[in-house]
């Protein structure tokens, strides 16, 4: 089912930017994600399916998702009219939310389903702040700091963003996040 009675929101873990791209990292190494991969064989082998929704029929809200029943069975959802890197960035920001967020929406010792969407709440700080450390997650797990830095100093954002298959907006903000010049 796509949508469950009593999921909870991501709990923001409150790591610094630096912890969760270094945890992005890892994760990125252990999973044995290469710099351009495709993401799709890692969410299949994390027990993942990856499913499309036309923003036009489907709330918006819901279009860019992850809805996790359980740490093996979650379904990320996609735009339907979103390029491939977005989708790339996507994909990875939601498995930050799979795994910095799930873990932390335990009851009773144990995860309870979660649902991470698009929209969040301004008013409410915990879900604003969770949507960073996914980002800083996607980020970092698309682009590691060190092989990024490296490329970047023989290659202008263009390349960057087709070597790392992001997007040039992506690219050239982790450029900046990571201060290359």
């Amino acid at each position: 089912m796509d949508t469950l009675q009593s999921s909870a929101k991501p709990v923001p873990a409150r790591a610094s930017k630096a912890v969760i791209s270094a945890y992005a990292e890892d994760i990125a190494r252990q999973l044995g994600f290469q710099i351009g991969n495709t993401l799709e064989p890692i969410v299949a082998t994390l027990g993942g399916i990856i499913a499309y929704r036309n923003p036009i029929y489907v709330n918006s809200n819901a279009s860019e998702s992850i809805v996790v029943r359980g740490g093996n069975d979650f379904t990320i959802y996609l735009g339907t009219m979103t390029s491939p890197e977005r989708d790339r960035f996507t994909i990875a920001h939601e498995l930050g939310h799979l795994f910095i967020h799930y873990p932390l929406t335990s009851v009773d010792g144990a995860p309870s389903p979660m649902i991470a969407t698009t929209w969040v709440d301004d008013d409410d700080e915990d879900q604003r702040r969770a949507e960073w450390e996914a980002n800083w997650f996607a980020a970092a797990f698309l682009m590691p700091a060190e092989d990024f830095a490296s490329y970047a100093k023989q290659m202008d954002l263009n390349e960057l963003a087709m070597t790392f298959s992001v997007s040039y907006a992506a690219a050239e903000m982790r450029k900046t996040s990571l201060g290359i010049t």
